[in-house]
């Protein structure tokens, strides 16, 4: 961890582990309780295509640290959800969803069905309320099957 004082205002600065990248910092103004996220931490909002640069499983560690921190309101680099700001309880339905998407993709690749089937097949209906969900989650199963199937 880092601080900085800006004008009067205690700044930390925590690096949380590798996820959308090897180089995430979150920013936390404990006076306020308020984090600053950027790209990893989406509110109600399915990932980013097939999550680029990302680091699984470290992106689960990251989360984690996260939850960690003392904090109430957290502004995401992207936000959805109507704009609203996020709570831990977002934070923690994302690793829920990166969880459940994760051990559904480990089952199809276990049964040999990485990548094209699993794309077809998985269907995670809990989240189809959340933001690009037809969009983005067969390339969320892409980087899952990558991971699963291929180790990387």
């Amino acid at each position: 961890m880092r601080i900085l004082e800006l004008g009067g205002v205690r700044v930390e600065l925590h690096y949380v582990g590798r996820n959308h990248s090897d180089n995430s910092l979150v920013i936390l103004i404990p006076k306020d309780k308020i984090l600053f996220t950027v790209d990893f931490i989406p509110i109600q909002t399915v990932q980013f295509r097939d999550l680029p640069d990302g680091y699984l499983p470290d992106w689960f560690d990251s989360l984690d640290r996260v939850l960690e921190l003392d904090w109430d309101r957290m502004i995401p680099g992207h936000p959805y959800a109507g704009g609203r700001l996020g709570t831990k309880d977002d934070v923690r339905a994302l690793r829920q969803y990166m969880t459940d998407l994760s051990d559904a993709v480990r089952q199809a690749a276990n049964q040999g069905k990485c990548f094209d089937t699993a794309i077809k097949e998985i269907k995670l209906p809990k989240y189809e309320t959340w933001g690009n969900y037809e969009q983005y989650l067969p390339g969320n199963i892409e980087r899952f099957c990558e991971y699963w199937g291929r180790g990387y």
